[in-house]
């Protein structure tokens, strides 16, 4: 594999066993930039890496603010099956697995999960997902699978020093974008084929086993709170509130808009 170094607004990419990855400095957020290579077709670029941006975001339109250079910041364009559109906020588990995996086998880092789009080291987030849908100029559905990974921060602000950590806070391990992208990929590849082939309930199954989303609280759409108690065959998260267990598809956890290192 080849790597580059990119400098702010330039870009450059290499063709990985998996496709073509695209290297960029500075952009807005790589969400957008895979959107708008969308509308040029055929897409032959299968993702998308930024060194900054200027307008990341996670879910519920969270801020995900980073320092040039220490944070992995990538989308993965992944061409859906019209069937499958409707069973694309699966994929938050199938990525989650990915990327833990990922990180084990290039940082030997260990990672847990968080509903529904978290993973945790020692109760601190070190990387994020966000899973968004869209359609290219041809008509063709696609996920748009973002990952965030904090790689190479020192520390943090004072109000997040126990809610984030990175690879080389756990490790101590100076982790490059460009090996850690190209694992991803071929994670990606391996646990969505499991999930095309195995269905959902055996991704839900390992996910479930690194799964610390019991006990968490939430805020629920209607602005209420609840204790989480688990996630449901779906894929939901279940929550108690006045005494009754219901399954809410959209949550935010109580510790609110997420600052800089969270996505």
């Amino acid at each position: 594999m080849q790597v580059f170094r990119c400098l702010p607004n330039e870009s450059s990419s290499a063709m990985s066993e998996l496709g073509l990855i695209v290297y960029s400095g500075t952009v807005p957020s790589t969400q957008d930039l895979a959107r708008e290579i969308l509308q040029s077709p055929p897409v032959l670029i299968r993702a998308v890496v930024a060194e900054h941006q200027t307008a990341g975001r996670g879910r519920h339109g969270n801020r995900w603010l980073d320092t040039p250079g220490e944070s992995l910041l990538m989308t993965q364009m992944l061409r859906l099956e019209p069937y499958e559109v409707a069973q694309a906020s699966q994929l938050a588990f199938v990525l989650a697995l990915a990327v833990a995996d990922a990180l084990r086998l290039q940082a030997e880092l260990e990672t847990v999960f968080k509903w529904s789009n978290d993973l945790l080291v020692r109760g601190r987030k070190v990387a994020g997902i966000l899973i968004e849908t869209a359609v290219d100029a041809l008509g063709n559905h696609w996920a748009l699978a973002g990952v965030g990974v904090n790689l190479r921060q020192r520390e943090f602000p004072e109000e997040l020093h126990d809610r984030a950590t990175s690879v080389w806070l756990e490790t101590g391990r100076e982790l490059t974008v460009e090996p850690l992208a190209q694992e991803v990929l071929r994670q990606t590849e391996r646990w969505i084929s499991r999930w095309r082939q195995e269905g959902f309930a055996s991704v839900l199954a390992e996910w479930r086993k690194r799964d610390v989303t019991t006990g968490q609280r939430y805020r629920l759409p209607t602005s209420r709170e609840a204790t989480a108690v688990g996630v449901s065959e779906r894929g939901e998260l279940l929550v108690e509130l006045d005494g009754t267990v219901m399954a809410i598809s959209s949550a935010e956890p109580v510790i609110g808009a997420y600052g800089r290192g969270e996505k």
